[in-house]
């Protein structure tokens, strides 16, 4: 299995990865933030086929990506609605710095997520629908915006729940194998045993 893992931070500070978890020449890619022009252009120049995206959850800078992507998307259908009718969320963000039309693609739901080596946990909290994805055989997990470095995600915005948020950090979170790295949708990585010690509000509500 190839390790290699590319990282790619958008404008919007939302990251995208792409991994190869089958070989060298095909690729999944994490999350699609609205730029995707230089994880393009890293495929194309290593040769790469795509065998699909998983996304995280449904705003617009992990999501509008789907309009320019052309192979299978994979997500939690509870963040369809988000995921496919961006423009509200941009006008709250970027004061409508730019347009975007509704997405009339093809979603599948991650229950139907083909490949087995992929575990997929349900954490909601940032939105109803927020998953992460685990991939044991690299040793990592993509968060989305659930757990960062250093905080967590907002809960805030529309099917954000807070209780919803601190059920998650301590049914799905603390269940993380603590040798693990986790990806998450903004920032840098870090492994989960440091995010348990270090984390002031992981360690609040693990604790409480």
């Amino acid at each position: 299995m190839i390790s290699e893992i590319y990282k790619f931070t958008s404008f919007t500070t939302s990251n995208c990865y792409i991994l190869r978890p089958f070989d060298d020449e095909i690729c999944i890619f994490v999350d699609l933030p609205p730029d995707l022009t230089e994880p393009l252009i890293y495929v194309k120049e290593n040769n790469l086929s795509i065998a699909g995206a998983l996304v995280t959850h449904g705003h617009f800078d992990h999501a509008l990506g789907m309009e320019s992507f052309q192979s299978s998307i994979y997500m939690n259908l509870q963040d369809e609605f988000l995921a496919r009718n961006p423009q509200e969320q941009i006008s709250m963000f970027t004061n409508n710095a730019f347009n975007a039309e509704k997405f009339n693609g093809e979603i599948t739901d991650i229950k139907d997520l083909p490949y087995e080596f992929i575990k997929t946990h349900y954490n909601p909290g940032h939105t109803a629908g927020s998953v992460s994805y685990e991939f044991p055989e690299l040793g990592t997990i993509f968060t989305g915006d659930f757990v960062f470095k250093d905080s967590i995600g907002r809960t805030d915005l529309k099917t954000g729940n807070h209780n919803d948020m601190i059920s998650s950090i301590k049914n799905v979170f603390s269940k993380f194998n603590p040798d693990y790295e986790v990806l998450p949708g903004h920032g840098p990585s870090e492994k989960v045993s440091n995010i348990r010690k270090e984390n002031v509000l992981i360690k609040e509500h693990l604790h409480d």
